[in-house]
């Protein structure tokens, strides 16, 4: 595999990748170049009538309660005008429902401790703050953390 950059005068910034059949290899590349470009990005977020501007990249996870959904950063929690279902549509793969009222971003998690009962609590980078996963994700959230955080 080799890798080319090409500068065009159109102005437009494209990545195309050029391959004979889509391996798991691939796959690989166009979801680690999609969690960058994404990470790159802001979302609008509030606290106490404040909206905020915070990069996609800090949010460790996503969590719905008493009808609302808040966004959690190692510092803070805000208050997100989306909807679960909309936050996975619109989130880059990174972000993972690991529960029915959580969705986390996997590239911020530090470690995964299951209970007997299959449910768990993850521990995110920098920061005392945890999330807990239904047993009925944990398989697809291993699956998510090994194809994007070890290329398997």
């Amino acid at each position: 595999m080799r890798i080319r950059t090409e500068i065009c005068d159109e102005g437009c910034d494209e990545i195309i990748i050029r391959c004979s059949s889509q391996t798991n290899r691939i796959k690989n590349i166009e979801t680690v170049l999609e969690s960058l470009l994404m990470s790159e990005r802001e979302m609008t977020l509030q606290l106490s009538g404040t909206e905020y501007y915070v990069p996609i990249k800090e949010i460790l996870f996503f969590e719905a309660f008493d009808g609302k959904v808040y966004s959690h950063t190692a510092e803070r929690m805000y208050m997100t005008p989306y909807k679960l279902f909309e936050l996975e549509n619109i989130m880059p793969s990174s972000f993972v429902r690991i529960s029915k009222s959580t969705i986390a971003n996997i590239m911020l998690i530090t470690s995964l401790h299951r209970e007997i009962v299959g449910n768990g609590e993850i521990s995110f980078r920098g920061c005392e703050k945890k999330a807990y996963f239904s047993r009925g994700y944990y398989k697809v959230l291993r699956d998510k953390i090994d194809e994007m955080r070890l290329g398997k």
